[in-house]
């Protein structure tokens, strides 16, 4: 699953082919991407067939400049309000990770600095797929 939202991620056009997204491994170099699963419970409801709703719950994140630069910091911010508002539109015209009985695609909160240090930080925005397994 994480390769395919890994593959989504790239074809948004967000962000730049040339970038890496990392899967549980951020460096403390900036520009650099990284996906993070988040341990839940992953049946959201269970079918008398077998069969269940689940999810797959994840963190975006990303090493990005950080300072005091206002200007910076706002280009900060504005990748992930950017970011959140394309996923939400996707998610609404059909356009998800191409993983098999999937439902939606959502972002769970708004971007928001996970850890910093005097000349970058690391944002998060956490995430949620809902998925159909037989």
């Amino acid at each position: 699953m994480i390769s395919k939202i890994r593959q989504y991620f790239f074809d948004l056009g967000i962000i730049d082919e040339n970038s890496n997204i990392n899967i549980d491994f951020l460096s403390n170099k900036p520009i650099e991407y990284v996906i993070e699963p988040i341990p839940i419970e992953p049946v959201l409801r269970q079918y008398a067939d077998g069969s269940s709703l689940r999810q797959f719950v994840f963190q975006f994140g990303s090493r990005e400049y950080f300072g005091a630069d206002v200007i910076q910091n706002m280009k900060n911010t504005e990748f992930y309000e950017d970011f959140s508002e394309l996923i939400d539109d996707n998610n609404k015209k059909g356009v998800l990770p191409n993983i098999k009985g999937i439902q939606s695609i959502e972002c769970l909160n708004n971007g928001t600095i996970n850890e910093d240090n005097t000349d970058n930080a690391k944002y998060v925005i956490q995430m949620r797929i809902t998925y159909y397994k037989n």
